[in-house]
């Protein structure tokens, strides 16, 4: 079984070879570091005092290349990525839902100093063109989009004033001695789709470097979700590697010949 299974991943590599390099496709992993966060829109609506920290996390993917012209190319990509961050913010009257001890829900309104901790875990799908501006330099930029497989949306509230009534809490002096937790993460929808742009540094035919940029056009939240007046949007930054498993010789002796 080990010897038909070697045989098999012998045969699929030699095959993927054999195709790259007759039409002039590039296949690749990815390992980087992601880096964001989501930002309120419109700015306008955000609380005073608000605050947000990035928290790094690794991104793993894998992506195909494939030639258009001398300098054109157009890849396409399946990455995993987690994007965290935690947010400070001053609140007035935002709601918070819960349920007394019969089961029956009610709102509650809470002013005060609020913390929040969000992470997004999430499968991406970019298609991006690149033009190659020199030779060891390119430039990346398309479309992506994601699928959500797993997202939380924590938040504490502290010092705050609570009450059912909300003229109380849109009146209410700060600090006060009312807490609130709320877990949003059952609002989080399901994608996100934006676009992205970077650049890509070759150190020889197999080995590059890059950095991207991401900019999400639509809100971390359902559409229903009203609890916040403002929509969350993400925006991060990636930076990582590529090695080029298979590829065309032609284009390796092209861009060789570039690099030196």
């Amino acid at each position: 079984m080990k010897k038909l299974t070697i045989a098999f991943i012998l045969t699929a590599f030699i095959a993927w070879n054999g195709f790259a390099q007759h039409f002039n496709w590039t296949i690749y992993p990815s390992l980087g570091i992601d880096m964001g966060g989501a930002v309120p829109f419109p700015f306008s609506d955000i609380p005073e005092g608000s605050g947000g920290t990035p928290k790094l996390n690794p991104t793993l993917g894998i992506g195909g290349e494939y030639k258009l012209k001398e300098k054109w190319f157009l890849a396409a990509e399946v990455n995993y990525h987690i994007l965290a961050f935690s947010a400070k913010a001053t609140v007035r009257s935002q709601e918070f839902h819960s349920s007394d001890i019969y089961g029956q829900p009610y709102t509650l309104y809470f002013t005060g100093y609020t913390k929040s901790n969000i992470e997004i875990r999430q499968v991406e799908f970019p298609l991006f063109a690149t033009f190659r501006s020199g030779k060891n330099w390119a430039i990346p930029f398309g479309v992506y989009y994601s699928r959500i497989l797993e997202g939380s949306f924590n938040t504490e509230g502290r010092d705050g004033v609570s009450s059912i009534n909300k003229e109380d809490t849109d009146n209410a002096v700060l600090p006060g001695i009312a807490n609130a937790n709320s877990d949003f993460s059952d609002e989080m929808d399901a994608y996100d789709y934006g676009i992205l742009f970077g650049y890509r540094y070759n150190l020889n035919h197999r080995l590059y470097f890059w950095s991207r940029f991401h900019v999400g056009f639509k809100s971390i939240f359902k559409k229903e979700f009203t609890n916040i007046d403002y929509e969350m949007y993400q925006v991060r930054v990636s930076i990582g590697a590529s090695y080029n498993l298979f590829y065309s010789k032609a284009d390796s002796k092209t861009k060789t010949q570039e690099i030196l």
